[in-house]
């Protein structure tokens, strides 16, 4: 399906978060108020946050530019295995508290806790980000696991879409082509969100006529979990005659973190609540444009838990030029892999999770 490249949509809704004022280019405004957000983070951090108040003691916190953040340590996935260490809101101010195995030395689960408002951002994020897919009147099918969660992504999703009228229903995770047959005559969505096994499964059953005629009326694919082939991207655009789109994000992201335009050329980020690095993982200095480093997180705007220069292992770039929707935002490339540690070194490998490379070893975004 061929579809007029136009802006980012999440343009629009960046505009309005920094405040329009179209005398002062979107770039400019957009940075002023990411450091900005990037000092409250800091101060706020170190003021109520029991482990930051020990990790930032004697550093330095009156950031000017982004360079600056260089002399502040690095947040870990071991370092978050008790959520109650980092939180900035009283615990009865907590919504949402998410448990994830990781792969480090320790294997201690790592807990990240979200409030009502940081949750209310990402619903927000959501609802700019799939407005290129699904529009009022129609119908998201979601077949992520964990459907019946409050406040996990399907039902961010309804919070997000539901008032622009789109009615966001759950297929079953699974996935098969019986479970996918099933979904797809009972719902008839115009849009799907799923896990690139998912869609592996979704190219696989529309081999077969009779199916794929029965999924004709899917127009847009948003996938999410893991890094998507482009195989199965290519496969099922030609298949169904629609346009299939990529996410970026992780739990501690609070889920979501950047989407494709119709120009398919990288992610573009929810800047104002997520501050990216990207550093080479030996020696933690920032790589080139258009170089692979390791990507670094720190959350803007987080209440429940923010966190400050957390280590995600993601292997990516920045994209060079502009994109050909027209933004004039930077880009963060597709993931490249993950860095693990191997006889004490990081390496770049692509861990295969499921047939498919995987963003993590341990858990998928959702």
């Amino acid at each position: 399906m061929t579809t007029p490249l136009s802006p980012s949509r999440l343009d629009a809704w960046l505009d309005a978060e920094c405040g329009g004022n179209p005398a002062v280019p979107l770039p400019e405004r957009l940075e002023a108020a990411r450091l900005e957000a990037l000092r409250r983070t800091l101060r706020r951090a170190f003021s109520l946050s029991r482990w930051y108040k020990r990790a930032l003691a004697g550093c330095n916190l009156d950031i000017d530019t982004a360079a600056d953040l260089a002399r502040l340590p690095f947040t870990t996935p071991e370092d978050l295995h008790d959520y109650r260490e980092f939180l900035c809101v009283p615990q009865g101010d907590v919504q949402r508290i998410v448990t994830l195995q990781t792969s480090g030395s320790t294997n201690a689960p790592k807990r990240i806790a979200f409030s009502e408002g940081d949750l209310a951002r990402t619903a927000s994020f959501f609802a700019a980000g799939m407005a290129q897919l699904v529009h009022e009147g129609q119908r998201l099918m979601v077949l992520l696991p964990g459907a019946q969660c409050p406040d996990g992504v399907t039902d961010l999703l309804r919070q997000a879409l539901t008032p622009s009228g789109v009615d966001v229903v759950a297929g079953h995770p699974e996935a098969t082509a019986e479970t996918l047959r099933d979904d797809l005559s009972r719902w008839r969505p115009q849009c799907l969100v799923a896990a690139p096994h998912q869609l592996a499964a979704l190219l696989d059953a529309s081999r077969d006529d009779d199916f794929r005629r029965l999924a004709s009326c899917v127009k847009g694919i948003q996938s999410s979990g893991d890094i998507l082939d482009l195989s199965v991207r290519d496969g099922l655009e030609e298949a169904l005659d629609c346009v299939v789109l990529d996410h970026y994000g992780m739990t501690e992201t609070c889920f979501g973190g950047g989407v494709q335009c119709m120009a398919k050329n990288g992610y573009h980020l929810r800047e104002l609540d997520l501050f990216l690095e990207i550093l080479d993982p030996v020696s933690g200095k920032p790589v080139p444009e258009g170089e692979t480093g390791e990507i670094i997180l720190t959350t803007l705007n987080r209440e429940a838990m923010p966190l400050i220069r957390y280590r995600t292992g993601d292997a990516a770039a920045w994209l060079p030029g502009p994109c050909p929707c027209g933004s004039p935002m930077r880009r963060l490339s597709p993931l490249k892999g993950r860095y693990v540690r191997i006889d004490g070194a990081p390496v770049l490998r692509l861990v295969r999770k499921g047939g498919f490379y995987a963003r993590t070893a341990a858990s998928s975004v959702f």
